[in-house]
C-alpha cells in the first residue's frame, strides 16, 4: 500500500480544529435529530465566529468530511498495521468496524449519526466522496494482498467493488430494524466481490 506522508505540525494543528468543530456539529445533530442546526449554533458552539467556520468549511455540509476522512485513516492505518498472513475477509472486517469502537473521539460514528447522513443528499454526498478517496489505498491493499493482476484496472476496480459493498452494508445496516450484526453483513458482502474476482480471473488469462 501507499504510504502516506507524515503532515506538518501546521497541518495537524488544522486537522484537530476541524475535527474539533466536526464533533461539535455531530453532536448538536444528533441530540437534534437532524441536519438542521445553523453555522451560526455551531460556531457559537465551538466558541468562534461564523467567518472563522466558513474559513474552515465554505459551506456547512462540508463540516461532517473531517469525520468521515479520519473514518477512511483508521481504515487504512488498520489494513497497514494487520499482519500479513492473516485473512484478508477478516481483516477487511475488522478496519471497516474499527471506527464504530473507537472510543469516545468518535462516539458520532454509531447509527444515529450516519442515518442522518444517509438521510440527507449533500451530506450522503460527502460520505461517498470520501469513500472515493479510499479506492486507490484499498486497490493497493488488495494488490499486495491477493495479487489481483498487473493491470492498473485489475487492483483499481477490485477495490472500488470493495468501497461500494462496504457502503452499501451500511447505508442497509442503519436502515435495518432487524438487529442485524454489521460484522456479519460486511463479511458476507466481502465473500461476494472476492468470489466474483476469483470467478473473473480464467476468462481474464485466457484472453491474453
Amino acid at each position: 500500500m501507499v504510504r502516506r506522508s507524515r503532515p506538518t505540525l501546521t497541518e495537524r494543528r488544522a486537522e484537530e480544529l476541524h475535527m474539533t468543530i466536526a464533533q461539535k456539529a455531530a453532536e448538536i445533530f444528533v441530540a437534534d435529530g437532524d441536519t438542521s442546526a445553523t453555522v451560526e449554533r455551531i460556531a457559537d458552539a465551538v466558541g468562534m465566529s461564523t467567518r472563522t467556520f466558513y474559513r474552515h468549511f465554505p459551506v456547512k455540509e462540508d463540516v461532517v468530511r473531517p469525520l468521515f476522512r479520519r473514518s477512511s485513516q483508521q481504515v487504512v492505518e488498520a489494513l497497514e498495521n494487520t499482519p500479513e498472513d492473516g485473512d484478508v475477509v477478516e481483516v477487511l472486517v475488522t478496519a471497516w468496524t474499527s471506527p464504530l469502537d473507537s472510543g469516545p473521539d468518535l462516539s458520532p460514528f454509531g447509527r444515529d449519526f450516519l442515518t442522518l447522513m444517509a438521510a440527507s443528499p449533500q451530506y450522503r454526498l460527502r460520505w461517498m466522496e470520501v469513500d472515493d478517496e479510499l479506492c486507490e489505498a484499498m486497490g493497493g491493499f488488495l494488490r499486495d494482498r491477493i495479487g489481483v493482476g498487473e493491470r492498473p484496472l485489475d487492483s483499481v476496480l477490485p477495490g472500488f467493488l470493495i468501497v461500494q459493498a462496504t457502503r452499501h452494508v451500511f447505508m442497509h445496516w442503519i436502515a435495518s430494524e432487524t438487529g442485524e450484526d454489521i460484522a456479519g453483513l460486511l463479511r458476507e458482502a466481502f465473500h461476494m466481490v472476492f468470489d466474483g474476482i476469483r470467478t473473473a480471473r480464467p476468462a481474464h488469462s485466457s484472453s491474453k
